[in-house]
């Protein structure tokens, strides 16, 4: 893994959210969904990147929180769009999957900074 590679990896799964979104057919409530995800998944890199020119600890760590707090409502707007289209489930799981790992990093940097 390199040093900045969760930085690469939020860009990334924001991009993916897009673009899986975009894949999906229109309906309503898709389309609810599909906001409030490409709001939360992109939130989480440009939270990420606000950490990185924190003027303190408290600021970085504010940051990373909310970078965790938006990588969370992600997994659970996945979980509810895999729950009302069947169709592109097998996709909704792998970004479900790239989220919980992204969370977990995050968390631990969490964690970590806020000793």
């Amino acid at each position: 893994m390199k040093k900045f590679d969760i930085y690469e990896r939020c860009e990334n799964f924001a991009i993916n959210i897009i673009k899986l979104i975009e894949s999906i057919p229109y309906r309503r409530s898709v389309g609810i969904i599909s906001d409030q995800l490409i709001r939360s998944s992109s939130s989480v890199g440009a939270n990420l990147c606000e950490a990185d020119n924190a003027r303190s600890r408290k600021e970085f760590v504010s940051c990373i929180g909310i970078s965790l707090k938006e990588i969370k409502e992600s997994i659970f707007w996945l979980r509810v769009l895999s729950r009302v289209n069947l169709e592109f489930q097998r996709e909704i799981l792998d970004m479900e999957k790239e989220a919980n790992e992204i969370k977990k990093i995050l968390g631990a940097i969490y964690n970590k900074t806020k000793q």
